[in-house]
């Protein structure tokens, strides 16, 4: 068969010249009439929603009605591929609502550049890429890529410097950099675990083949969290004062804490109350990576850092198998015979819908009462 290269550029770059041939590139309904375990997973994942859910819904809507429907489609690059290359980019087309389809991750033969020039080179003869050897019996025809197992097929929309050289996303660099990415542990390992009870496709029984879980779990999932980071926490009393020394670690995230768009931080919670539960103290830590504009100002929605920012103000998230030391003290009031001091650590992050809206969630929790304390 013939193959058609298109090279697609995924983040803010220029459009290519190859001539249009992305019918190939078919609705990704077309996948559950074989796939069915993992065109299910595919479905409650954050791929399958990447254009349909609210949060980009509210932002896709703002840049629109601030700089209108042309620039509005580059986002459409990474959260509605195929209905990018097809220019179905309103309405409600299948592309649209495919978000990251499919056919798009499978036709994809190999990437190249970086930062702002990052490219997908698609293969749009209809051959379907993938991690499994040549050989296998199937509707389609299909090519081993190497690269379907690897960090870099990611790096294309979990890379992005923006117009103004500003480093909006740097998960692909952040993990490039970890101890993971020497020891050949890839995103895939975490974010896409092997599951040997599914099927490849329907009635296809072969015994070397497995199913990676297609839900791409990450910041979103209780599960990742609560497995990313530890908590350990210890006090001393120094007369009237108490000296708490909290250790947070980033156990096992692939990358910073927290990572993605810089909405996003991770707040370290330290409360002294009395047994009974009322509020002695409180202190708080934040890590988060923040954005400016030529101006100075901090940026804290989404859209703006993508068009806005010029520069990072100030980094300050943990890295892979990082430990931070954070210390605090406390008053004890003489009236609080007995005491505890409990530490939470907190994923948020806000999305615009009607309003601003503060998501929050529990990643780890230390309680140290004050009969353990000397």
């Amino acid at each position: 068969m013939m193959r058609r290269w298109i090279v697609v550029p995924i983040v803010f770059a220029a459009v290519s010249d190859a001539p249009p041939s992305w019918a190939v590139l078919k609705s990704h309904s077309v996948c559950r009439e074989c796939h069915t375990d993992i065109f299910e997973l595919w479905t409650n994942s954050r791929h399958a929603t990447a254009y349909t859910n609210s949060t980009f819904q509210a932002e896709f809507m703002r840049v629109q009605l601030d700089l209108g429907r042309e620039p509005a489609k580059q986002c459409l690059r990474c959260h509605a591929p195929v209905a990018f290359l097809k220019n179905e980019v309103i309405g409600s087309s299948p592309s649209l609502a495919g978000g990251v389809s499919c056919t798009f991750c499978h036709s994809v033969a190999s990437v190249r550049g970086g930062g702002i020039d990052t490219c997908y080179v698609l293969d749009t003869s209809g051959v379907m890429y993938g991690p499994y050897k040549p050989g296998a019996a199937g509707s389609h025809n299909t090519q081993y890529s190497p690269l379907h197992l690897g960090a870099a097929l990611c790096v294309g929309c979990h890379e992005h410097t923006n117009a103004h050289g500003a480093k909006v996303l740097e998960t692909y660099s952040e993990w490039s950099a970890s101890p993971y990415a020497r020891q050949d542990v890839n995103c895939q390992n975490c974010h896409m675990p092997i599951m040997y009870e599914l099927q490849v496709a329907d009635n296809y029984h072969v015994t070397d083949y497995y199913v990676t879980a297609h839900e791409f779990q990450g910041g979103h999932s209780n599960i990742n969290l609560s497995h990313a980071v530890t908590l350990e926490t210890s006090a001393q009393r120094d007369g009237h004062s108490l000296n708490v020394e909290v250790k947070v670690t980033n156990a096992e995230s692939g990358h910073k804490l927290p990572t993605g768009v810089p909405v996003r931080k991770i707040v370290l919670l330290v409360t002294m109350k009395s047994e009974e539960g009322t509020l002695i103290s409180s202190a708080r830590k934040v890590y988060r990576k923040t954005l400016q504009d030529k101006y100075g100002t901090i940026i804290e929605n989404v859209r703006d850092m993508f068009l806005k920012a010029t520069s990072v103000y100030s980094d300050n998230r943990i890295e892979p198998k990082e430990t931070r030391v954070e210390k605090f003290t406390f008053e004890i009031p003489a009236w609080a015979s007995r005491y505890r001091i409990e530490t939470v650590l907190n994923y948020e992050y806000t999305r615009p819908i009607l309003s601003e809206e503060l998501v929050s969630m529990e990643m780890a929790r230390n309680v140290v009462r004050s009969s353990t304390v000397k």
